[in-house]
Parts: C-alpha cells; structure tokens; sequence
C-alpha cells in the first residue's frame, strides 16, 4: 500500500530532542510506513534544545520559539477573547470552588494557546500545512491534546484530531491538587482519545457523552527481545526508569538492603537518569541503606543498548516500585526479554503483571522488607517455576504488547482516518 499523502502532525513534550519518549522512537518506524510526511512538534522543548534521536525519512521536527513557562500569567490577558469563548475558553466547571484549581485550568489554557499560536506562525505550517487536511496526534493528553484540538477548531481545512492518554495526562491521584485540567475540554472536542490501558480509560469515561471523542484502548508495546530470559543466581536485579520521586527507587533500595542484610549476595543495577544530582543522591542513600550490596548506576542508557542489557546480562528479576504507573514501557521490554517482574500494584501495572504468572504484584504501599520478600520469592523459585515465569512473561509480551502488532494497528487506525479527510470526510 502506497504512503498517505495526507500530512501527520504529531504532537510530542519533547521527542526527538533530548531524552525522554523513547518508546515513542519505536511507533514513529510504523506512522512513517503510513505516511510519506510527519512533523513532529515538541510542546516542552525550547529553542537551543539537542536533537538526540535520528528520525525516520519524511519526518521533520519542528522547535516552537516557546515563551517563559514563569511569565504565563503576563501573557493570559492578550488571549482574554479567546480564554472567554470558542474552542481556547478556560474550562471552569467544577474548579470555581477552588481557586488553586481555577489557576491550574487558566494556566493550562494559556500554555495551549500560546503553543497554538507558536506553532501556525512557523514556516512550515505556513508553506506546508495551511489549507491541507491533515491529522493532529496528540501523543500527551495534555498540552499535546490541548493543541491537536485547537488545530481541529481553527484550522482552514478539515483536521482529525486525536491523543493518546498515559498516565500522568489522566490520573488525578497523581496531579498537583488532585486534579487534571482541561479534561472536559479535551474530551469533547477531539475526535477520538487512545488510552494506553484499562486504567487510563476509566478516567475518561465519564466525560464521554454525546458526540464527545471515541475512546478506544491501544496499547504502548516494544520489540521483540532475544535473549535466553532470566537467571536466578547470582541474583542480579534491574530496574529502569527515570529517578523522579514518584518513582521511588530509594524503596528499592531499601529492599536491596533488606536482602543484603539476610545474607544473600545481591546486585542491582538502575538504568536511567540523567541528572547527576539525582544520581549522586541515589548512591549516596543506596550506599548508607545496603552496603553489602553490590550497586551500579551507570545513568541515562539510550534506549538500544538497554534493550541489549535485558538480554544478555543475566539479570533475574526486574523491579518498579512507582507510586504512580500507566502501563511501564520497561516491564513491557523486561517481559519482552523474559525477564519476571516485581512490581507494586499501581495505576495500570496490573493489567501487564500477573502475580504468579510472570511475576510478583506488591501493594502500593509496600516496605522494602515486603518488597525483598516478593524479590526471593522469584529467585528462589523452584526451577521450574521460575522457567514458568519466564515463559509467562514472554507470552504476556506476545499477545498484549508486541510492538509490530500494536504499533502497526496505531498506524493503520490513523491512516484510515488520513483516507477520511482525503474522501472529504472527517
């Protein structure tokens, strides 16, 4: 099938510069098979930012020339039309019985606006964009989704608008002041929202009345891994994320330290984090909580060459201890690899651990010494059992997060909304 000629635009926060979306880097291979011409529009990086990734051809990215995220407040009066009425209006609804919430809803509709704004005085929209059809892909519902929805309102020839949803762009338990802006908004004026789990959907279901988005699950997913699956000893744990507090390594930590203290030699390596404070800090606990364990932290690993640790370094478990999770894109590629999975009962991590199965389910809540206890009973599995794991896992890859399955489906509902536009339709 030959390549759309309809144009996607796809709304990122900072994919491809810098780090961070690296699963992202994985489904674009899929949209550029669909579509011979993608920009991709960052709405968190700014202007100096460094392309780290290396896209796919006919995609071009695109920086927005973004005004100071401090001064937000100066810049709301010059959009106070469009913060009143049309598709840009602030969402007040049940925010006006809280002034920190009513703040968090004008901010967000100011940040859309002025990324609308950036985003149609560029170049390439101007020359390659205005007066075509094209499709606006929110990979955020947030600022992403914010923004795909003004292109659908005010664009000058029929736009799809649509927008996944994660985790922190839907889950209120995790938001400052317990809410998500936008969301009714949002909602009602994309055509349709992609959850990335079961999880994800459920906070968007109530607002799905009348001729609000289509809301259809679509899984994140990676590739195939090859690799001989886990091995149990020397028990050698990995964990992979980013080292922001809701990620709560230091619990993992704990654990650690809990298994060095029984006596059991223990290694963990944690992959991820770019921040040398953070890191240092890291160590500097992880040092005072398990001395006798054996800990590296090598920092940020592009996305490639952590997929060749899971592989091939012989780990025997992978652990997330987040207090907050839409479905983790690294237990996806532990599973993918064969590795089992500790993990605490957060967000959609249920849907992708099954306790028992391919792993070990902890509480939300749980200590470092429960969280050890789960780590043992994986290790020290019956041979068996832990082969049982192993095979649970790859099957649960196989069937639910496959990467050429998943992503090729992603493509091709875009692509048939790309035919719509070019039928006439929306």
């Amino acid at each position: 099938m030959s390549q759309s000629q309809v144009p996607l635009v796809v709304l990122t926060d900072q994919y491809p510069f810098d780090t961070g979306e690296e699963f992202f880097e994985q489904e674009i291979r899929y949209l550029a098979g669909q579509f011979e011409r993608i920009w991709i529009v960052p709405m968190r990086a700014t202007i100096g930012a460094v392309k780290t990734r290396r896209l796919p051809p006919g995609a071009t990215a695109i920086l927005l020339p973004l005004p100071s995220s401090g001064a937000w407040k100066r810049r709301a009066p010059r959009h106070a039309a469009r913060l009143a009425l049309g598709p840009g209006r602030v969402e007040w609804g049940g925010s006006r019985r809280s002034a920190t919430r009513a703040i968090r809803e004008l901010h967000f509709a100011v940040d859309v606006l002025d990324r609308f704004d950036a985003l149609v005085r560029t170049r390439a929209y101007r020359e390659e964009l205005a007066g075509r059809p094209f499709i606006a892909y929110g990979y955020w519902l947030h600022h992403a989704g914010g923004v795909a929805q003004m292109l659908r309102a005010r664009h000058d020839a029929p736009v799809a608008a649509v927008s996944r949803a994660h985790a922190y762009d839907v889950d209120e338990a995790d938001a400052p002041q317990r809410h998500v802006p936008g969301r009714r908004r949002l909602v009602g004026g994309l055509d349709e929202i992609y959850p990335i789990s079961r999880y994800a959907e459920s906070f968007l279901a109530p607002y799905a009345r009348g001729d609000a988005a289509r809301i259809e699950i679509h899984h994140l997913g990676v590739p195939p891994i090859e690799g001989n699956g886990g091995r149990q000893d020397p028990l050698h744990i990995v964990s992979l994320s980013h080292l922001a507090p809701y990620k709560r390594v230091d619990r993992l930590a704990d654990a650690v330290g809990a298994i060095a203290r029984s006596g059991r030699p223990v290694r963990w390596t944690h992959l991820g984090e770019s921040d040398a404070a953070r890191r240092d800090a890291l160590r500097a606990y992880a040092a005072e909580r398990a001395p006798g364990a054996r800990i590296d932290l090598p920092g940020y690993v592009p996305n490639e060459r952590a997929r060749e640790m899971l592989a091939g370094e012989g780990y025997t478990v992978l652990v997330n201890t987040s207090s907050g999770e839409g479905v983790p894109v690294s237990i996806m590629e532990a599973m993918a690899a064969g590795l089992p999975v500790v993990a605490t009962d957060v967000g959609g991590t249920a849907e992708i651990v099954r306790d028992g199965v391919n792993g070990r389910l902890v509480s939300a809540g749980a200590t470092g010494e429960e969280i050890a206890s789960a780590i043992l009973g994986v290790a020290d599995a019956d041979a068996a059992e832990y082969t049982a794991l192993v095979a649970g896992a790859r099957r649960t890859w196989q069937e639910g997060f496959n990467a050429p399955v998943q992503y090729a489906s992603m493509a091709e509902r875009l692509r048939s909304l790309a035919d719509g536009l070019q039928g006439g339709g929306a």
